[in-house]
């Protein structure tokens, strides 16, 4: 019988969290109560179950907080403890999000549930505070034209997508409006470092990526690579880092997610390799800073203005 050791801290690469489907995530002891509310009252009795594979394995995760709440038995249900609207099962071999429950504990898609309230609430204020701080950093100087318009352009392309959801008069399901949660979040992290001293707290939880048009789950160490990665394509289209930068610095990118799949053993990663990959991040992020300090310089001294 699967226990509760699943409750211990776990870090799984990027690579194997991907490719191999080997998921490990933190539960913590003082857990956060969300409220989710819906003003939809079609009756759930007609929405059609999803049926997990009994041989499975699947984990239940709040994807608000970013809490694993336990391992889900498809027969038997989450063990350990009961179920919530909104918690999503995470299938283990792919670490993609394949469904939620309804009121009833019924295993359901995301399509077919109604985005809760207070989450659509939040992605429209989350997008209106994203403009305001575009604007801001603009007016301050934090940035130039060009990234003002990268960064309004993916807030135009998000809310074109919210458009395109609501086209036919219908609400938001929770598939699309976790979709929308985790673009935000992403812009969000494109556009918080060049505000000083404002901070964001993510729609859903910080683990959740996009991988191949699908929603999937990963351990600190790989989110924090694969968001320095796509910082490392946002600076090179800002024209602030060069071809040789962006190889060295997505070699150097690669080399740790490799070096960290080789210490992961069933799953679990010792403190001290922790420590490894953390440091070996560190060092990469301050080589990105340097080589886009060194361009700036550059630019700012032949009369190019420095975005």
């Amino acid at each position: 019988m699967r226990s509760a050791s699943v409750s211990k801290s776990l870090y799984v690469s990027l690579a194997a969290a991907l490719l191999a489907g080997s998921l490990s995530l933190p539960v913590r002891a003082d857990e956060i109560t969300t409220v989710r509310t819906t003003t939809v009252t079609n009756d759930s009795i007609n929405v059609p179950v999803v049926t997990l594979s009994p041989g499975g394995s699947y984990v239940v995760v709040d994807p608000v907080t970013g809490v694993m709440k336990g391992v889900y038995d498809p027969l038997r249900g989450l063990v350990g403890s009961t179920v919530a609207p909104g918690f999503v099962v995470v299938d283990n071999t792919s670490n993609r999000v394949v469904a939620t429950f309804d009121g009833g504990g019924r295993v359901i898609a995301l399509t077919s549930a109604p985005a809760y309230d207070s989450l659509v609430v939040s992605i429209d204020a989350r997008r209106a505070e994203l403009e305001r701080m575009i604007a801001n950093g603009r007016t301050a100087n934090n940035f130039g034209d060009v990234t003002a318009q990268a960064l309004r352009e993916e807030l135009a392309s998000i809310a074109a997508q919210e458009s395109a959801y609501r086209v036919s008069g219908r609400p938001l399901n929770y598939e699309e409006a976790l979709s929308l949660a985790n673009r935000l979040n992403a812009l969000g992290d494109r556009v918080v470092p060049y505000m000083r001293g404002v901070t964001v707290t993510p729609l859903i939880g910080s683990r959740f990526v996009t991988s191949s048009g699908n929603l999937v789950i990963v351990d600190e160490l790989s989110a924090r690579n694969m968001r320095m990665q796509r910082r490392v394509d946002d600076e090179y289209a800002a024209g602030r880092l060069s071809n040789d930068h962006v190889a060295r610095l997505k070699s150097q990118l690669n080399e740790v997610s490799s070096l960290q799949t080789k210490y992961t053993r069933n799953g679990k990663l010792k403190d001290s390799n922790t420590r490894t990959i953390v440091t070996k991040l560190d060092k990469v992020q301050t080589t990105m800073d340097r080589n886009i300090a060194d361009i700036n310089s550059k630019r700012s001294r032949i009369g190019i203005k420095v975005n």
